[in-house]
Order: structure tokens, then C-alpha cells, then sequence
């Protein structure tokens, strides 16, 4: 805003907003005429108390720390605190069991001259403090961010330098971490070697360490890169730091959070700058940046893959060899594996709390004939891959494919028939339905053909080396039905309309007819299919709305059916079946008006 001196500056705001993010109050928070900024903000629910914290330029310099308190969207008090040089700042404020506030912030910071100090403070229900502490770990120390630990203790996040001429003495990230007496038990700076500088933004505790989050530099004039470090809590020293670098120009995390179980990992939000010309000028434009986690700080999820080969001279023994990736074992936080040669043997597992994967290659015997399935897991935080092959000893497995297919407008069910597949001794399925898709490993897949035409859809059934290939061709003549569909010869009806979709009680069916044909002379029948292909729903069409010349409105309730995709088919009694390409679709024998898919939402 602007002063009568053609000066502008920045104020204080606080705005309420709801669930939908609709603005319910709007606070300002203005009382002198400079600037000054809010930085954190505590709320006490059961009180409905907003304690608002930041910098004030009450003149001009020194700054002040401001507090202020709002119950029930009334100011009670405000607070300042100016015992203090150059620039002071709340950048965190911390709920104390009293129902008051620690204050977590910088003092007699001088940007340039690198003076400044941590700062923590404790702070009653009526704005006095009852207790406050300073703290240097570099010569210029700016706070970024704080929290109260499971101790009772403090971790203070931000920025701090060392006397270094050759990068202008940047700052660099750091934490101080702090006892439940606010002393002080360890401070560490973090990537000093770089040269570059960089920050903390923002830290959660996990467990017994922590995980931060922050932006730095490899050299000074450098692309800032985003990272997230983990750091042991007894002594601030790394476990793992992973860098994330969009590759274009500037990277910065801002804030993240700690995902629940069972998902678990880290969602990071921040900025991504990008470089686009707009001539005769290259911009800088910042771009919102998000990346989710694992628990490890990576974005990769484990692989399980193994081989298994048969001993020649002795036929019961035979060698596993892992081949998995992005499992890391022996890494800090890293996964771990669990094989089971599905004997009822016990199961050999190693990695993070298990014994130490030293070996890839592991030798087994079996006791017995017969066909065993040997799964193999690689778990890493929440996430399992899992790989099955199955061992044959002694035995012929003798895989027999077979499928059949219902066609619904494009959308083919497949029903897998095939028999000796020992799904459960590692026997698995590869589709491939013959219009350049991807190959599917379900049991019963359902498959969408985008075109009309005769496709080749093959089964492969593989069980330890044994393989059988079963082969049929799909002929798909009705994708594209529009919503108003196209007239069908005799049927007296020129087309049909379902809706809504999706559909929560009850679906509408409107029938528009032709000319030769009064629609009372029409007997048509509304069929409604699981994915599967079961018949959910089929009845006679019975008219409750409009029964004009022109249109004919029919209501079906769906409010028993399980919320899910449907498939409806709509057909006129009587005459010829679908030109003998609906696969055994019960529609009375008569022609299909219409199909499609339908969802049914609770």
C-alpha cells in the first residue's frame, strides 16, 4: 500500500476461510504506518483463540517482533518486543500446555553485515514472556521454521553462514536442536563443502531423528536444487540426502508433510523455475513443484525379479538368484526380502531388521515331488513387489488355455476357461488381444477395442516351462454407438438416450420413435450386466413419463445394485438376434438398440 508520500509498504492480514474456501472473515491488522509482515499463526480450537506472530517496523529500524491475540474474531491484545537491534522476527509459534505459545524466531539479524541470532522464547496467555534465549551457531543465523520434539524438547530450523569470503559468506542450512530447558544439545550446518549456501525450510520428527526439507546450491552462481535430508537425532549427522533437480533452473521445497499409513513417504511442495523466451527476453518463470516419496526419500518402488535353475546332477536342488532392484537392503530405511519356496519350508528373509543380504544366490532342496510355487517379495516402506515362479519336479503340469468373450459395445469381457494353470504354484496368464495394447497377467481381464474390425485375442498359459496358446478372433461391430442412437429397420424406434450417468437410484430410458410404428406397438427390454458378465438387472420397459408422438420416458430403479461400471443393452422383442454377434446375450432374441457403460454411485 501507499503512504502521502508516494512510498509503498507491506501489511498484516489474516483471512478465515471454510472447508470450500470461501472467505469468512478478513482481519486487518494495520496499526502503525510502515510495514510489517505475519509470519505463523496458532489456533486454540476449544477457545477459538488465533495467536498471530511476526515482524513490525513500528519506524523504520530496529524491527519489532509482534504477537497479537483474537478470540471469537475480536482483537484482546497486541504485543511488541524491542529489546532487540536491527531486524527481529516471530517466524513460529508453538502451543505450551498453559494454553500460551513458545515463540521461535531471529534477532539482531543485519543482512550483509552477518549479525543475528536463533531466538525462543516463552510467551503467557496475556502476551508477556516469561522466559527468552539467543543462540549463534554461525555469524548471521536466520530462522525458518520450528517444532516442539516428543522430549519436550526444540529443533530450530533455517539458515546459518561461517566467515568465507570466497562465496560472500552465504548462508547454509542448519538445525539447532535444544533440550526441554532450551539449552542447547547440538547444532549442525550442513553442506559447508558446496560453497554455494542454501536453507531449511522445514522439519518433522520421525521416530527418533528427523527429516527436513530445504533448497541448496552446488557453487555460488549455481541452480539451487531442491532436497530432503533425513538426519539422526542424537547428533544432527545425515543418514540420507536426496536431491531433486527439474533440470531447467531453480528448484526450491517450501513445505512438506508426512503422508499416513498405510501409503506412508513424504509429499514435498515448492517451485520449479523454467526458462522460456519471450522475445527479445529470456524469463525465469516459477512454476508450483510437488514431488511424493517413499519413507527413503526416493521416487522409485521396488522390483522383484528372480531366476531358478535346476541342478543337473542333483534334480531337487535348485538355485535362486535375485535380480530385484530398488530394494536397498543395506541402505538406511531400505527394504527387505521375503522368499518362499512354497514347501512350508521357513521362508528366508534378509535386509533392514532382518540379518544382511550377502549373498544373491541361494540354493534350495525340495523333499518331495510336485509343483511349488516360489514367491518372492521386495518391500521397501509401503510398497511390495512381488515375483512367482513355479518349480515342476517330477511332474507334468500340462496347461490347457481356453477363454470365451461377451461382447458389450466395444467393451469385451473376457472369461478365462483354461485348466492345470496352478495359479497358486506360480502358473500365470499373458493376454494379448491383438490390437497393440498392452499384454494384461489377469485371470479375467476386460478389454476396451476402440475400433470396429476382427481382432485375434490370445491366451498364453504358462506353468514352470510348459506353455499352451489359445487363440480366437473377436469381432467388435458396435463401438461408437452415439447416445442418441441410430434407427433400426422394423424396431419402430429411431433412438434411445440413458441417463444419468452416473446414476445414483434410479435411471431414465427415453425411446424416440419412428413414424411407421406407435411406440405402444413397441416391446423392448432393458438388460444390465456386471463387468463379469453376470446379469444384474432385465426388465420390460414400462413408460412413466412422456408418452408423446415424439418420445417415450422410461424409470428403472437401480438403488439395490452395488455402486460400480455396468453394462446396459437395450433390445426390441422378437425377430432377428444381433446378426448372431452377441455372443449369447439373453435379449429375447430380439435386435440391440443400444449399448454402453453405466456407473452406479452410493
Amino acid at each position: 500500500m501507499e503512504d502521502p508520500f508516494g512510498q509503498t509498504y507491506d501489511y498484516q492480514y489474516l483471512m478465515e476461510v471454510n472447508h470450500q474456501g470461501d472467505s469468512i472473515r478478513y482481519y486487518d491488522l494495520r496499526e502503525f504506518l510502515y510495514q510489517g509482515f505475519a509470519m505463523c499463526m496458532l489456533y486454540y480450537p476449544e477457545t477459538n483463540t488465533y495467536y498471530v506472530g511476526g515482524e513490525a517496523f513500528i519506524s523504520t529500524m530496529p524491527t519489532s517482533m509482534w504477537l497479537m491475540k483474537i478470540t471469537n474474531g475480536e482483537i484482546v491484545w497486541r504485543r511488541y518486543y524491542s529489546d532487540y537491534a536491527h531486524r527481529n522476527a516471530i517466524r513460529k509459534l508453538l502451543p505450551s500446555p498453559d494454553g500460551g505459545m513458545y515463540a521461535v524466531g531471529q534477532v539482531d539479524v543485519y543482512p550483509g553485515f552477518h549479525f543475528g541470532n536463533y531466538f525462543l522464547a516463552k510467551i503467557d496467555t496475556n502476551g508477556n514472556m516469561a522466559w527468552s534465549k539467543t543462540y549463534t551457531v554461525g555469524f548471521e543465523d536466520q530462522c525458518i521454521d520450528g517444532l516442539q520434539t516428543s522430549d519436550e524438547g526444540f529443533l530450530i530450523a533455517g539458515g546459518s553462514n561461517r566467515p568465507n569470503p570466497i562465496n560472500d559468506n552465504k548462508l547454509y542450512p542448519t538445525l539447532l536442536r535444544l533440550d526441554a530447558n532450551a539449552d542447547t544439545l547440538w547444532s549442525k550446518i550442513y553442506f559447508l563443502e558446496s560453497l554455494g549456501g542454501g536453507y531449511i525450510a522445514k522439519a518433522f520428527e520421525d521416530a527418533n531423528n528427523f527429516v527436513c526439507i530445504g533448497g541448496k546450491r552446488d557453487a555460488a552462481g549455481s541452480y539451487t536444487k531442491a532436497f530432503i535430508m533425513k538426519v539422526r537425532g542424537s547428533d544432527g549427522e545425515p543418514l540420507w540426502v536426496r536431491f531433486y533437480d527439474y533440470g531447467i533452473s531453480h528448484d526450491y521445497f517450501y513445505n512438506f508433510t508426512p503422508v499416513p499409513q498405510p501409503l506412508g513417504g513424504f509429499v514435498c511442495v515448492g517451485r520449479a523455475d523454467t526458462l522460456e523466451l519471450i522475445p527479445p527476453i529470456l524469463w525465469s518463470l516459477g512454476r508450483a513443484y510437488i514431488v511424493k516419496t517413499n519413507c527413503m526419500g526416493l521416487l522409485t518402488v521396488p522390483k522383484a525379479q528372480f531366476t531358478l535353475s535346476q541342478n543337473p546332477d542333483f534334480p531337487n536342488n535348485f538355485i535362486f538368484t535375485n535380480q530385484s532392484q530398488y530394494t536397498y537392503p543395506d541402505s538406511i530405511d531400505g527394504g527387505y526380502y521375503h522368499l518362499d519356496w512354497g514347501d512350508g519350508s521357513p521362508p528366508y528373509l534378509c535386509g533392514q531388521g532382518y540379518s544382511l543380504c550377502s549373498e544373491n544366490t541361494i540354493p534350495h532342496t525340495y523333499q518331495t515331488e510336485g509343483i511349488y510355487g516360489v514367491t518372492l517379495q521386495a518391500i521397501v516402506c509401503n510398497d511390495t513387489s512381488v515375483a512367482v515362479q513355479s518349480v515342476c519336479l517330477g511332474v507334468e503340469p500340462n496347461p490347457q488355455a481356453a477363454f470365451t468373450y461377451t461382447d458389450f459395445g466395444g467393451m469385451v469381457q473376457f472369461t478365462n476357461l483354461s485348466q492345470n494353470s496352478y495359479l497358486a504354484q506360480g502358473g500365470y496368464f499373458s493376454w494379448d488381444f491383438g490390437d497393440g495394447s498392452p499384454p494384461s497377467s489377469a485371470e479375467h481381464p476386460t478389454h476396451e477395442y476402440t475400433e470396429n474390425g476382427i481382432y485375434t485375442a490370445t491366451l498364453t498359459l504358462i506353468v514352470c516351462q510348459d506353455t499352451s496358446v489359445y487363440t480366437q478372433e473377436i469381432a467388435v461391430q458396435t463401438v461408437g454407438i452415439p447416445e442418441n442412437s441410430p434407427p433400426v429397420e422394423g424396431s419402430g424406434v429411431v433412438g434411445v438416450v440413458v441417463y444419468p450417468n452416473p446414476a445414483q437410484n434410479t435411471l431414465q430410458i427415453t425411446l424416440a420413435p419412428s413414424l411407421s410404428r406407435p411406440l405402444s406397438e413397441v416391446e423392448t427390454v432393458f438388460s444390465l450386466y456386471t463387468p463379469a458378465g453376470q446379469l444384474a438387472l432385465q426388465t420390460p420397459l414400462v413408460s412413466t413419463g412422456s408418452t408423446t408422438a415424439s418420445t417415450a420416458t422410461h424409470t428403472l430403479s437401480v438403488a439395490h445394485l452395488p455402486a460400480g461400471i455396468y453394462f446396459y443393452m437395450v433390445s426390441v422383442v422378437g425377430g432377428d438376434s444381433d446378426n448372431g454377434n452377441n455372443n449369447g446375450d439373453n435379449n429375447n432374441g430380439g435386435k440391440v438398440l443400444a449399448r454402453g457403460k453405466v456407473a452406479v454411485v452410493r
